[in-house]
């Protein structure tokens, strides 16, 4: 098909066909994580062809420049344009477990209330006296800033992050501010 396309033209050919590739991807994984196989087979096939043609577009020639550089940034972009895909589709919530002393714990849940998290705090007895644990269930883009506020509050507090299959109620922020 390279010799049915005006060379100039080659290079966006590359470029688009590159950034489609890594968008399919994206979209397969997406798929694959919500258990529809066969859409995913049919996916990771096409993400396969474009790959395949694409590289044997610069392959042939390593020394066209123009066609190299659109097939690198084609790559590039299309990691971003993967990222704002998965960023817009992709439900991944997270269950985040945040222990530390009751008083410190209370301060760390009322930043995350005040931030929009949903908080539940749950009193206990760990090695060094009353504790508690602070669950936060959180969409996998928001979990950086739940472990932000717990860390500056309390930089040695003990934290997990879990991921969750299944959440249905509660307060989940991701879930109000974009009403799914």
């Amino acid at each position: 098909m390279s010799n049915l396309i005006d060379p100039s033209y080659l290079p966006i050919v590359i470029f688009t066909l590159r950034v489609l590739n890594n968008a399919v991807g994206t979209v397969r994984i997406i798929t694959m994580h919500e258990g529809r196989r066969s859409i995913g087979f049919a996916l990771a096939s096409l993400e396969s062809l474009l790959f395949a043609y694409t590289a044997g577009m610069v392959i042939t020639d390593l020394n066209d420049i123009p066609n190299l550089t659109a097939y690198v940034l084609g790559f590039a972009v299309g990691g971003y344009v993967g990222m704002f895909i998965e960023q817009k589709y992709l439900n991944i919530f997270n269950i985040i477990d945040i222990v530390a002393e009751q008083e410190i714990a209370h301060t760390i849940a009322q930043a995350l209330r005040e931030d929009n998290h949903g908080v539940t705090e749950m009193h206990g007895e760990g090695a060094r006296g009353h504790v508690s644990q602070l669950r936060v269930v959180a969409h996998h883009t928001d979990v950086n800033a739940v472990l932000k506020i717990a860390r500056d509050i309390k930089p040695t507090c003990f934290i997990t992050v879990e991921e969750s299959r299944f959440i249905r109620g509660g307060w989940v922020r991701k879930q109000h501010e974009h009403h799914r």
